[in-house]
């Protein structure tokens, strides 16, 4: 495993589910979803909630067990399953970077949603880095690592902005033109369900030229915005 020893250690698991990945670059690819419990922020509009304290401890092997049972050998096409660790928040366990090691030496592509409040840079060089910068919308604006920047890899790694209103999208875009970050990375502004209009959204990252990479939550869109495991 590299540099990261492995051990026999524990990880609150909120849920692991197979389903299509409905956020991001990635979004409508087949995605094995590994849902850690906790987070220290409490965005308000966050709609997993129930990872906050829901989950079971399980040990890092029957955790690859079950991704070796679902999802078999690792497919070679660039729509093959991959694996995504998510929350909560992943990196507020302190042996994630181990788990995300470990995903990585079974042969899959693996991805990390995180909320940008927690360190990256012991996160491994090939797990796709999804970070989530929060708004002034969120209510978690301030819990930001600015030095997260410096471990994103441009065509790689996503910068995520979730907006809750108009505010949040002219906030983003200033923020995003400071660090000049449109030509270096890939960024995507995403609508907070039910909250702002994602014709508004869309037409307004149209009218300004602005090139990020405009996305809804498609899971919302196929099944119950409030149903789990999808």
């Amino acid at each position: 495993m590299g540099q990261l020893e492995r051990e026999v250690m524990n990880f609150n698991v909120n849920e692991i589910f197979f389903s299509i990945q409905g956020e991001g670059s990635r979004a409508g690819r087949p995605c094995l979803f590994i849902r850690l419990t906790g987070c220290p922020l409490r965005c308000v509009y966050c709609d997993t909630t129930y990872a906050y304290s829901e989950g079971i401890l399980r040990e890092l092997d029957d955790i690859l067990d079950e991704v070796k049972t679902r999802l078999g050998a690792p497919g070679q096409g660039p729509n093959a399953p991959f694996v995504e660790l998510t929350g909560g928040e992943p990196l507020a366990h302190p042996n994630a970077p181990v788990l995300l090691q470990a995903l990585l030496d079974l042969g899959h592509e693996v991805a990390l949603e995180t909320a940008g409040s927690q360190d990256i840079s012991m996160v491994p060089r090939g797990v796709v880095k999804i970070l989530d910068r929060k708004t002034p919308g969120s209510g978690e604006v301030e819990h930001w690592l600015e030095s997260n920047l410096d471990f994103l890899v441009p065509g790689q790694d996503e910068l995520k902005f979730v907006l809750k209103d108009e505010g949040d999208y002219h906030w983003a875009k200033g923020w995003c033109e400071e660090h000049q970050l449109l030509d270096s990375l890939d960024v995507l502004f995403s609508p907070v369900w039910g909250s702002l209009d994602s014709a508004w959204l869309a037409e307004h990252i149209v009218a300004d030229h602005l090139p990020v990479r405009f996305q809804v939550q498609l899971h919302k869109l196929v099944w119950d915005p409030n149903q789990r495991g999808v």
